[in-house]
């Protein structure tokens, strides 16, 4: 009599188990196909994990640490098997040499990713990235004409913002990926910030005049991994007028000069420090403190620059925060953040620390991130004679200013 094979208990298996079933007789061609995979999927990081299919440890819509919740691997075994396939899947982890980082000269930038990739990632993480590298590079995407002046598809730390901004699904992440580097060529992005440089730096037009002169975004310092922090005063901005007077095109370069700034600038650290490092910290002040009226009405008017622009910046730098720090939140501010939460990913959300006026409030937790020098004065006290002084200004920008 035929032996019923339940499969959904031999995907959990350890390897050694598919011999006990083949003495049944069930050895089929499906659990060939598992009992090959398995002793794939116990190779060591640096070997076959090229050819691994991230299908076979989660579900599409898994992390990995929620699949180790909700799905342990050695549900119905025994301790015994508990105990060695434990130690089979931690190997590729234990055995790995103390972590000390001495790139070569002759190793190329995105070979040195990889190295910090795989030291900084858990085992599961790192195959279900290199199995999207697959993915991608099947698509054809090395190829984009997006890709011909920076390696956007072969980068590991480009490629896991997009995989964890649709929680490690492949198929939804190479979509996402896709319409990114599409945007990128459409908009020809590297060609018009290359423009807008070398105009920012001449400072002749008037868009530029403009924004150097009543912009409301600025370096403050680095974090604690050597990256720019950027204080943004929507308290005291006329977003909606720079966008009116200095055109909406100037509005989202300005903003994505700051982004790619940050990211190359990230990039560079990363291979210098051997750290893993993908997103960034911002400082947002939204104090309603008198010194330029019209609180309501300038942030009304900032709405519809900021609501062409979060779409874009979500769909091409996903998973750029690592925290925001809302400060100063007035009671009013309640009515704009029903306006922007629907836009800004769940993900992005949970990032987000939206404080009080008292600076006790929050520089404990800024501290975490960055040195107590770099918080501005006006920021990490209550003393309002400070904001006189306070940078950047910002402003009201007038009609045909």
């Amino acid at each position: 009599m035929a032996t019923s094979v339940d499969y959904s208990a031999a995907d959990h298996e350890s390897p050694s188990c598919y011999n006990f079933w083949s003495l049944f007789g069930c050895e089929d061609e499906k659990l060939k196909q598992l009992r090959i995979a398995r002793r794939r999927d116990m190779l060591p990081p640096w070997r076959g994990l090229q050819s691994l299919n991230a299908e076979q440890f989660y579900e599409a819509n898994e992390s990995p640490r929620e699949f180790k919740e909700s799905k342990p691997w050695n549900a119905g075994l025994c301790c015994r098997r508990k105990a060695r396939g434990a130690a089979l899947l931690e190997e590729p982890r234990s055995q790995k040499e103390p972590w000390i980082w001495a790139p070569q000269a002759d190793e190329n930038e995105i070979d040195l990713e990889w190295k910090i990739v795989e030291h900084e990632l858990d085992y599961e993480s790192l195959c279900r990235l290199r199995a999207f590298r697959e993915v991608v590079a099947q698509a054809g995407l090395d190829f984009h004409v997006a890709c011909r002046k920076a390696p956007h598809s072969k980068r590991p730390g480009t490629l896991l913002r997009f995989l964890r901004a649709r929680n490690w699904n492949q198929e939804l992440s190479l979509k996402l990926l896709q319409e990114a580097l599409d945007w990128r060529r459409d908009y020809q992005l590297e060609e018009k910030l290359e423009a807008w440089r070398a105009e920012w730096q001449a400072q002749q037009s008037r868009r530029v005049q403009l924004w150097r002169k009543y912009g409301y975004i600025k370096q403050i310092g680095l974090d604690h991994d050597g990256l720019p922090i950027h204080l943004h005063r929507l308290s005291q901005c006329d977003a909606g007028g720079l966008a009116r007077e200095a055109g909406d095109e100037a509005f989202l370069l300005y903003h994505l000069m700051i982004l790619e700034d940050c990211f190359e600038a990230a990039q560079e650290r990363m291979l210098k420090s051997g750290k893993l490092i993908t997103n960034f910290v911002d400082v947002y002040d939204q104090g309603d403190y008198g010194l330029v009226d019209g609180y309501l009405r300038r942030g009304y008017k900032a709405w519809e620059p900021y609501k062409m622009m979060i779409p874009i910046l979500d769909k091409v730098y996903p998973e750029r925060v690592r925290v925001a720090f809302i400060l100063r939140c007035p009671a009013v501010f309640a009515i704009f953040w029903r306006l922007v939460e629907p836009f800004v990913p769940p993900a992005t959300v949970k990032k987000i620390r939206i404080k009080g006026y008292s600076a006790k409030s929050y520089v404990g937790e800024m501290k975490e991130f960055m040195v107590e020098s770099v918080i501005p004065p006006f920021l990490g006290s209550d003393d309002r004679a400070l904001l006189t002084t306070a940078e950047p200004w910002g402003g009201w920008v007038p009609n045909g200013g």
